[in-house]
């Protein structure tokens, strides 16, 4: 019962954080300081299929393929900066600079229109090139599956190997003890991150990252 309680009042949090990250003006620069993947608030994907997809970037990140991704797919993913909608490759710059003060690695954002990609310091026409080459299916579905498509072929280009995961446990299969655990330390972690970050902005007095270049 104890644990039950602590769970509800754990998943409450995270509620309310998702509520906030909503009105921030970029939720995916709070979500991939702390995770690796960004999914759609209203994303109506199987538990079993994003848990492969997020199960298959860490993977590819143990294999020495450092990479985090965002999937966009309307305006609203995007918080306040809705002028950035469908426009990927100005919002991947604009992330990456977001992140920049804790993570300066590959960056991936797929939208209904395209792909986004940005490593900050490294130049990405040949990453362009190959997204290019990837079609997008309808539907946060088609997202994801352009997604997964990307994150192999980028990291098979740079000569890393990796493969999804034949079976992955899906959050409804853990027990409530790994659950627990998880939310907590994740919250924990956000909750840090995002007083780092605003600090850091007042710091720069709020300027837009994607200007300063």
């Amino acid at each position: 019962m104890r644990a039950a309680i602590v769970l509800a009042a754990a998943a409450l949090a995270a509620g309310a954080f998702a509520t906030s990250a909503r009105a921030d003006g970029d939720p995916a620069s709070d979500y991939l300081l702390v995770q690796k993947v960004f999914l759609p608030f209203d994303a109506k994907l199987p538990a079993q299929q994003q848990a492969k997809f997020t199960a298959l970037v860490a993977a590819a990140n143990r294999s020495g393929f450092t990479i985090r991704v965002a999937l966009i797919s309307s305006s609203y993913d995007l918080g306040a900066i809705t002028s950035l909608w469908q426009k990927p490759q100005t919002y991947a710059r604009f992330l990456a600079e977001e992140l920049s003060y804790l993570y300066r690695g590959r960056l991936l954002i797929v939208m209904p229109n395209g792909f986004g990609f940005d490593w900050l310091k490294h130049p990405s026409t040949a990453e362009y090139a190959l997204l290019k080459t990837i079609p997008i299916a309808p539907g946060s579905a088609g997202l994801l599956t352009a997604a997964q498509t990307a994150v192999q072929r980028l990291a098979t280009a740079a000569g890393v190997k990796i493969a999804a995961p034949a079976r992955v446990s899906s959050p409804a299969q853990r027990n409530n003890h790994d659950r627990l655990v998880i939310i907590l330390a994740t919250l924990a972690a956000l909750a840090a991150a995002v007083l780092l970050r605003f600090a850091l902005r007042r710091r720069t007095g709020g300027t837009a990252p994607w200007r300063r270049r």
